[in-house]
């Protein structure tokens, strides 16, 4: 028995005896392996080069980074987990994962000046650019995979809120919850999990016409019908909507009801014949 607590005791200052050393971290070791994966699929679909084609070029000398490679670089460092544009800098300290991301060198104030440059009508052009992304994507996919995506389209639309510091933002309001925000308005490619467009806007304002129950207006569903396009817009359940709704919301309590469309703000234009705007 003392024989086993005299090795106890020794296997205890042996432990007590090991030393942990704190430097610097090693350049040639990364926590982002997993960017290697994003650089391949940027490289297959061709990425960049379809961007900067739609967008076109932002400086009278084709050196640097283009428009493309800024904004893949931006999106690089949000799958890194950075939140903002200093994180930029931070993702070109790690030695390593410049050798693993698609755009290496991008720096903060490099993508500041970049994005200066561009005008109203090249960042809008961004999202034909992402069109030819996803044309680009269903060309690689299999037969089968590809046609079942194309039988059913359903385009989603939503909302959230961006919170963000400094009072010189641009496009940025306090909200109900007194947080300063931007609001992008999203609409994806609901089967395929793709961006298709987006737009930022007013933390304050209400959503423009969309699919939510924050878009709830007839011109979207008015554009819709005339198009030949299904729509469901969600609506919460009111007294102005219980004529559209089969049960009452006194039997079953507060819930969404189906409406199909409300008046709008703007003034809508219904062509002869077309469907009447319901008072709700």
């Amino acid at each position: 028995m003392s024989r086993i607590r005299r090795e106890r005791r020794r296997r205890g200052r042996a432990r007590r005896r090991v030393r942990v050393r704190i430097g610097a971290s090693d350049p040639t070791l990364t926590g982002l392996s997993g960017m290697a994966a994003v650089t391949e699929v940027c490289e297959q679909l061709g990425v960049v080069e379809l961007l900067d084609a739609a967008v076109g070029p932002i400086k009278a000398r084709a050196r640097g980074h283009s428009a493309g490679e800024l904004l893949v670089g931006l999106a690089a460092a949000q799958l890194a987990g950075e939140k903002f544009l200093v994180g930029l800098d931070r993702h070109r300290g790690d030695t390593a994962g410049q050798l693993l991301t698609p755009v290496p060198g991008l720096c903060s104030t490099t993508a500041a000046g970049l994005a200066r440059r561009l005008d109203a009508g090249q960042w809008r052009a961004v999202e034909t650019g992402l069109g030819a992304v996803t044309t680009r994507m269903l060309t690689l996919l299999p037969t089968d995979r590809a046609q079942a995506l194309r039988r059913s389209v359903t385009i989603d639309m939503d909302t959230t809120d961006l919170e963000v510091y400094g009072r010189k933002k641009q496009r940025v309001a306090y909200n109900y919850q007194g947080q300063r925000v931007g609001r992008p308005h999203v609409a994806s490619w609901a089967e395929a999990g793709t961006t298709l467009a987006a737009e930022l806007g007013l933390g304050h304002r209400r959503s423009p016409p969309g699919a939510d129950a924050g878009y709830f207006a007839a011109d979207l569903a008015a554009a819709a019908h005339f198009a030949g396009i299904d729509f469901a817009i969600g609506a919460n359940a009111s007294h102005h909507c219980g004529a559209c709704s089969p049960a009452s919301p006194s039997k079953t309590g507060p819930r969404r009801a189906a409406c199909p469309v409300r008046r709008s703000p703007s003034r809508t234009t219904v062509p002869p014949g077309g469907p009447r705007t319901p008072d709700c």
